[in-house]
């Protein structure tokens, strides 16, 4: 036995007992053994904190939305906010945003239940204090009551598991993709469904998603706004609604692609005066964010929406290549809640106020995806968006998208350009403007393409991006006189060519600087405007930070 012994191998640890843990073992249950973890937290807090420094010689124009400026370039005085680039309109400006979101996950709940509240702060640096504003108190003293309500809602989740079924009920974030954004990452919000080009903002209401193995799914009912048009003329204070309900299923074709379908219905019965803020009508008469806003009087109407979308791979897990898009369109009809007028000349009401208004458009989106280098920062992208567009967005008719814009300041942000100024730079906080900011382009629709190239320099940390772009108008943009036909204002359709480059470094966890610099050689979609006289150019800094 001694003679085994000395040799050792089996025999020697069965006489000497249980042989002792390998170094292997030992560093495994280091990295592994969870004992000594404490219990999940009840109270989580999500910080975000973003600041932008911008040099440009675009000069936004709140026009009533104080601080904030949401429009094109160039739509005109008395069309909402606008931006006008001149060769004396060169500004220079820095904003900040804190956005936190606080989580409590009570333990007594047993995972059936969470609740949700963000909110968000904004201001331009220097501008304004001692006050009560939104996106305001970033001057001398501060000392500013700017607080503003992003989302307070209480998640149920009837399985205990969130990614299989969840309700979310209050005050929540509304995408157009039918993932629940509570547990969802934002790149894949914006990369699936409709990639908030019809729908991206926060509202109230109550929304229920499912995933299983029969499919995903979504239904939703969403309040967009309340007003009570006959309380001052017939003193009846009844609340008249505009509401949004929508159904969304998508299917797994297979594990990294999905396949989806959509049914939406819009019913508008507050004849252009949703919510309390009456200098900025909600519905058909908005203009704020790039909507053509409709000669009708007193609107109320119904809007249907029907679309398809798929993704495929969208995070490389089975191959380098990607591709996502969408189909949607959209069809209703709006009119005068008052009805036509009695005095008639001829079959003409004897002012020019539109009595109805037909809609009916589409958007179409294709982008593809290829995972070139090792890391997930090499990556070149293609895109296009093709919308309709209405050669005359003041009659009747109106032939192009109808997005949310309509009903909110913003309602839809379409995020996945990757462009800085053909459409607005996403990473925003008060100034989201550029030459397109809804789809529709102002009515006149749009075609664009687009075209990026990414790599990290250094793997993960130095983050180096280069992008060209190019959009037009897909209606005839030239004004014409309503009785002689003849061209008021002549202009082209293209809107112009951009070419911009990034360069973002990660200095720590999740906290970067950024540098992003962008040119837009203007087209003749701005011929004969005098706000838009110049191309316009952009340099942006940023600094951003998540925490968890």
């Amino acid at each position: 036995m001694a003679a085994l012994c000395v040799f050792g191998g089996p025999l020697a640890a069965t006489a000497a007992g249980p042989a002792p843990p390998g170094p292997a073992f030992l560093d495994w249950l280091d990295r592994n053994d969870r004992e000594a973890e404490p219990e999940p937290r009840e109270f989580r807090l999500i910080n975000y904190f973003f600041a932008r420094g911008t040099f440009t010689n675009m000069l936004a124009d709140p026009s009533g939305l104080r601080g904030v400026s949401l429009g094109p370039l160039g739509p005109g005085a008395g069309v909402g906010s606008s931006t006008a680039v001149r060769d004396d309109t060169e500004a220079a400006y820095v904003e900040q945003r804190w956005i936190p979101v606080l989580e409590f996950h009570p333990r007594f709940a047993d995972g059936f239940a969470a609740f949700r509240a963000q909110f968000e702060v904004d201001y331009t640096w220097g501008d304004a204090s001692n006050l009560i504003q939104n996106n305001q108190g970033g001057g001398f003293n501060a000392d500013q009551v700017n607080i503003q309500t992003k989302n307070v809602n209480v998640a149920l989740y009837p399985t205990r598991v969130p990614k299989q079924a969840s309700i979310l009920i209050g005050t929540q974030s509304v995408y157009d993709t039918i993932y629940d954004p509570t547990i969802t990452p934002l790149s894949t919000i914006v990369q699936t469904g409709y990639k908030l080009a019809f729908m991206g903002t926060d509202a109230t209401g109550i929304s229920a998603f499912a995933n299983t193995d029969w499919g995903l799914g979504k239904l939703s009912f969403i309040p967009l706004g309340a007003a009570q048009p006959l309380r001052a003329t017939e003193q009846d204070p009844s609340f008249f609604y505009a509401r949004l309900f929508t159904a969304d299923y998508a299917f797994r074709v297979q594990p990294e692609t999905v396949v989806g379908l959509t049914y939406w219905y819009l019913a508008d019965e507050t004849r252009g005066r949703a919510q309390s803020f009456t200098a900025v009508p909600r519905g058909p008469k908005m203009a704020f964010v790039g909507t053509r806003p409709a000669a009708v009087n007193n609107p109320s109407g119904a809007v249907h929406y029907l679309g398809a979308h798929f993704h495929h791979n969208l995070h490389f897990g089975t191959g380098p290549l990607a591709a996502s898009g969408f189909f949607m369109f959209n069809t209703g009809h709006y009119e005068n809640a008052d009805g036509r007028p009695e005095v008639m000349e001829g079959d003409e009401p004897l002012d020019d106020a539109l009595y109805d208004l037909d809609i009916s458009g589409f958007a179409a989106n294709l982008e593809f995806m290829w995972h070139w280098g090792k890391t997930m920062g090499d990556i070149v992208t293609l895109e296009g968006m093709y919308t309709t567009g209405d050669d005359d967005p003041n009659d009747a008719e109106y032939s192009g998208p109808w997005t949310m814009n309509y009903y909110g300041l913003p309602g839809a942000v379409w995020f996945n350009h990757k462009t800085l100024l053909l459409m607005p730079f996403t990473r925003t906080v008060s100034n989201y403007t550029g030459a397109v900011t809804d789809i529709s382009n102002q009515g006149y629709g749009l075609a664009t393409a687009i075209l990026t190239a990414q790599h990290d320099l250094i793997p993960d940390q130095l983050h180096l991006k280069l992008g060209a772009a190019w959009g037009a108008a897909t209606a005839d943009t030239a004004v014409r006189d309503r009785e002689t036909d003849e061209i008021v204002v002549d202009r082209g359709r293209q809107l112009g060519i951009e070419v911009n480059a990034e360069l973002e470094y990660s200095f720590r966890y999740l906290m970067s600087v950024g540098l992003h610099v962008g040119y837009l050689a203007r087209g003749d979609f701005y011929d004969d405007n005098p706000q838009i006289t110049e191309d316009p150019w952009a340099a942006f800094t940023t600094f951003t930070w998540y925490g968890f």
